[in-house]
């Protein structure tokens, strides 16, 4: 069965935009980690040293994740 030019497409963004988007995202989950890890230090004058590996690592995976949206 054929579909109708009615049917929705998915418009897939170029892969520098799909790029760019991923990067975006990691440093923006970077930045907010970093950031709590400061606060979390200032605040509570106590380092979070089990989330030092977790600031690393979960910025990688969301941008893998959005990057992998459109694949």
């Amino acid at each position: 069965m054929k579909s109708s030019p009615s049917a929705k497409t998915h418009h897939r963004p170029s892969n520098l935009a799909l790029n760019v988007i991923a990067i975006v995202a990691g440093l923006v989950t970077f930045a907010i980690g970093v950031g709590w890890l400061i606060y979390s230090w200032i605040v509570d004058r106590e380092a979070q040293y089990f989330a030092i590996p977790l600031v690393f690592s979960v910025p990688v995976i969301v941008a893998i994740a959005i990057r992998s949206l459109w694949d």
